[in-house]
């Protein structure tokens, strides 16, 4: 809830997480039944106060999301290196001073791959077989570019029809 507060007076920790308002289904959560553009705005308010923040010359921000209703990828889901299945592929996008502009990173990436990041950054062990064999994004930083600079965010205006159009193939 300090997240944009902290952002702009440069009193992050060195690693957060920053989650939707309320359940899985709060007003920011971009789920069935809320307005995309309400969780867009979120995502932008978060994404601004880093940029706009004394921090931002060292920052990774990663957006992603749990699920993308990607059931028409034609890329099978892959398998953890402990065995596991993974899900189908959800979108993540790299916001960061350093991050390749305009770069897509092809490489096979999980949710692991934020640990394996972190844990690599800040030299820190693997918790897991998982992470100790994520992708860590290598591939998606110059850290020898000039920082890039902030990109300001645009508001979405969020309009309320009152109506929720259900896809009739979705249980939820």
């Amino acid at each position: 809830t300090n997240f944009v507060t902290d952002a702009k007076n440069g009193t992050l920790p060195s690693f957060s997480i920053v989650l939707p308002q309320g359940s899985g289904t709060g007003p920011t959560s971009q789920h069935n039944g809320t307005s995309m553009a309400v969780g867009d705005n979120w995502i932008g308010q978060v994404a601004t106060a880093l940029e706009q923040g004394p921090e931002w010359g060292s920052t990774a921000l990663f957006i992603t999301w749990d699920d993308c209703g990607c059931f028409y990828d034609q890329v099978a889901p892959g398998v953890n290196a402990d065995g596991t299945p993974q899900g189908i592929r959800t979108p993540l996008v790299i916001v960061s001073p350093y991050a390749k502009a305009g770069y897509t990173d092809s490489s096979q990436a999980s949710f692991a791959s934020i640990l394996a990041f972190t844990e690599q950054t800040f030299g820190l062990p693997a918790l897991s077989l998982n992470d100790a064999g994520a992708y860590a994004f290598s591939n998606s930083f110059d850290y020898s570019q000039a920082p890039l600079p902030a990109i300001p965010m645009v508001q979405q205006p969020v309009i309320s029809t009152g109506v929720v159009v259900q896809d009739p193939n979705d249980p939820t």
